[in-house]
């Protein structure tokens, strides 16, 4: 991973505030020969950015369907562009009434023709992850999917047995066979069973030239989990399995969602989704095959320097050296908010690249939606663009599908630093709980030390590890941060754990200057309780308070004084599912409603969360700095004295 140090670079800080036989192989040969030679002009500095989606091929509640995702994108020999996706009927479940639909772009994604339903006209099953693939020898596009049906009610559907089918078109999608089984690709230990989702690909070198390769993803019947490749060396006429892997999905993070690209003598590198959501170094695996998608070379291990929510990515084989481009260069879509959450955290679609045919990955990375973004699917467009077909939506991060396309001399004038700083635990445990810091929160100072600064703007800090040590649950803990802050309205949080709203189980610490108070709450999700202080403490100077859930209390004082208390509800506070616990604003930002802002203005320092209640004198060390209080009971220490 590269590494981004930042003490003393306020102005980085800032940075991230804005932000498939002979005459068939040569066919793709020259079609990757016409792309590097179009796309390796250098950027410029008067290279426009990215543009904003420019299209909404498929937009909710249009054409019967409330819902479309899962997006697949293909470009044909011809140079149509043909966009697929699920529509989904009732709901935006996985599971219900869901159709294949397609629509067509002969203008390069400018304009789209009409819906096209592929699969699913005429039943009202389940029908899933397509996964389209071409043959430039012949045309033929085969698009595979996972099917089956589903029982209960759109509100509370049960989802059955899935197997998985091929349909073909040869005439740029204007036409497609009936759906063929694929029985064969499910074998008799196989549970769940799925395809892509996204675009497989053709090798154009090596031993196997010609093959098509989709991904796909299952579960056993023996709790098994993991990736498998199909592979075809007809043109997709027939389809056999390739390549599998699984692990034990009770003891380890198994690899799902998997994306291809071809590298190097006709390999194959895939990058798939990790089922792991909590441990940021886990979203990712990859593995590579030497063989042209045969067998793995080793089973999948973590990609470093690929930041990114819990989510399906798209790879695309840019250039190649071998068929003389200057460069080796994959290219990598996703959302690059690092976070355990598969709804909040995908935010921020960006595209990464690796020359090195997938060894490692740049952190600098080209911003394609700011917003809310999911599932994405990469593509070169004809005239040597890149196009990518997103998942987007106002308050969640899916719902319509869009498009955009862009050279790569855009692409590369509008890269910038993806990857957010961080700021240490520096707790005696070594949990590594470091926190994520976001906008341009900048180190200040409290003393003769350091501390850190919010603006209240865009400034906050997460831990997104979700880790064990974090789950505070049903016994008692003490939380302890200095604060300083001016604020005269409103409220400003300074430590929020977990969730938020009515029910729902958290724990949280804020200035609320509007009502003149210090307030703290914990819900179990059945009972909640707070306690209040009579001042905000908002006099700009540094206060130390001591938030405790100690033998049935919620205590809370400042600068060891008064303890104010209220009776503490038995029960876990802690979810039992990903978390984050975020320093310096709500949960919610930045989708907070209108004319709401709640973010932490002003300095805060030595944050510590401990497993227990502290006595009054070990609450008193900790305000005196004390570095030896409690430690084997010390979850966090965020001391702030570096960024990095």
């Amino acid at each position: 991973m590269d590494t981004l140090r930042l003490p003393g670079r306020p102005s980085a800080l800032r940075h991230h505030r804005r932000r498939r036989r002979g005459a068939q192989v040569a066919t793709v040969a020259l079609a990757m020969t016409l792309a590097a030679t179009a796309l390796t002009t250098p950027a410029s500095p008067a290279a426009a950015a990215v543009p904003a989606a420019v299209t909404t091929p498929f937009k909710a509640g249009t054409e019967g369907y409330r819902c479309f995702r899962i997006p697949a994108l293909v470009t044909t020999p011809s140079g149509a562009l043909l966009a697929f996706a699920e529509g989904r009927v009732a709901t935006c479940s996985d599971i219900g009434h869901n159709d294949i639909v397609m629509r067509k772009s002969t203008d390069g994604g400018r304009s789209w023709g009409p819906l096209k339903v592929v699969a699913g006209a005429a039943d009202e099953d389940a029908h899933g992850n397509p996964a389209p693939v071409v043959d430039t020898a012949t045309g033929r596009v085969s698009l595979l999917y996972a099917t089956g049906g589903w029982s209960g009610t759109p509100s509370a559907p049960v989802r059955g047995p899935r197997s998985l089918r091929v349909v073909h078109s040869v005439d740029d999608g204007a036409g497609w066979t009936a759906g063929a089984p694929l029985p064969h690709l499910k074998p008799a230990d196989r549970a769940w069973i799925s395809t892509g989702p996204g675009h497989g690909i053709q090798l154009a070198g090596g031993p196997h030239r010609g093959r098509l390769v989709v991904a796909g993803d299952y579960t056993t019947t023996g709790g098994r989990a993991g990736g498998q490749l199909y592979v075809s060396d007809d043109g997709g006429l027939t389809w056999a399995l390739g390549a599998h892997a699984d692990v034990d999905r009770a003891t380890s993070a198994f690899p799902a969602e998997l994306s291809l690209a071809e590298t190097t003598g006709g390999g194959v590198y895939v990058n798939a989704r990790s089922s792991a959501r909590c441990g940021t170094n886990d979203h990712r695996k990859a593995a590579t095959s030497a063989d042209g998608g045969t067998t793995f070379d080793a089973p999948f291990s973590p990609v470093p320097g690929l930041d990114t929510p819990p989510v399906s990515g798209s790879l695309l084989r840019l250039h190649a050296k071998e068929l003389g481009a200057a460069q080796d260069r994959l290219l990598f879509s996703a959302p690059s908010r690092l976070g355990p959450h598969t709804l909040e955290d995908r935010r921020e679609l960006a595209i990464r690249s690796s020359y090195d045919e997938g060894r490692s990955w740049r952190t600098v990375g080209t911003v394609v939606a700011p917003g809310r973004s999911g599932y994405s699917d990469l593509a070169l467009v004809p005239g040597g663009a890149i196009g990518v077909l997103y998942e987007t939506a106002g308050n969640i991060p899916h719902s319509d599908i869009a498009f955009t396309s862009f050279t790569e001399g855009q692409m590369d004038a509008a890269q910038s630093e993806l990857r957010l700083p961080r700021t240490s635990d520096t707790g005696p445990g070594q949990y590594g709980n470091h926190a994520v810091v976001h906008g341009g929160a900048q180190l200040g100072t409290r003393n003769s030390g350091k501390a850190m600064t919010f603006d209240g703007q865009d400034d906050y800090l997460r831990l997104v590890s979700c880790s064990d040590s974090l789950r505070l649950g049903a016994g008692d803990f003490t939380v302890t941060a200095w604060f300083q802050h001016s604020a005269t309205t409103g409220a400003r949080p300074i430590i929020w754990g977990y969730g938020m709203g009515s029910g729902v189980q958290q724990f949280w610490l804020r200035a609320e200057p509007g009502s003149g108070t210090l307030r703290a709450a914990i819900d179990t999700g059945g009972a909640f309780a707070d306690v209040r202080t009579t001042s905000s403490y908002n006099d700009g100077q540094w206060h130390h308070a001591v938030l405790k859930r100690q033998a049935g209390r919620l205590t809370l004082a400042v600068d060891g004084g008064q303890e104010f208390d209220a009776p503490a509800p038995a029960g876990d506070i802690t979810p039992p599912a990903e978390f984050s616990v975020h320093i310096g604003a709500r949960p919610d930002f930045p989708n907070q409603p209108a004319g709401v802002t709640e973010l932490f203005r002003g300095g805060l320092d030595d944050i510590r969360i401990y497993g227990r209640g502290l006595t009054a004198q070990e609450a008193a060390r900790v305000r005196g700095g004390a570095l030896d209080v409690a430690n084997e009971e010390e979850r966090v220490r965020l001391g702030f004295s570096s960024i990095w």
